[in-house]
């Protein structure tokens, strides 16, 4: 038994989580709610004064702060959303 993250602020896998979700047999989740009452998947990293950081080492030991989003205000708050097609 283990748990841990599944993904990084940037959506990448963790090197670990790719073996564990590769061998489980079981996925268990604990839940964690957005801002809007879905269910949160991801999580940005913020700086200090609430600036949302896209870019950076997977594992940091500077202080930030972590928030846990759906993936739609992910998304958002990466700048992939929404979607901008052809001016």
């Amino acid at each position: 038994m283990c748990f841990g993250l599944r993904t990084d602020f940037r959506g990448q896998l963790f090197p670990g989580s790719s073996e564990l979700l590769a061998v489980a047999d079981t996925l268990r989740e604990i839940r964690t709610i957005c801002t809007c009452g879905a269910k949160a998947t991801m999580v940005v990293r913020q700086s200090l004064d609430g600036r949302v950081l896209t870019e950076g080492e997977q594992v940091s030991v500077e202080k930030s702060a972590y928030v846990s989003l759906c993936r739609k205000h992910w998304e958002e708050a990466i700048g992939r959303w929404p979607v901008k097609g052809p001016e």
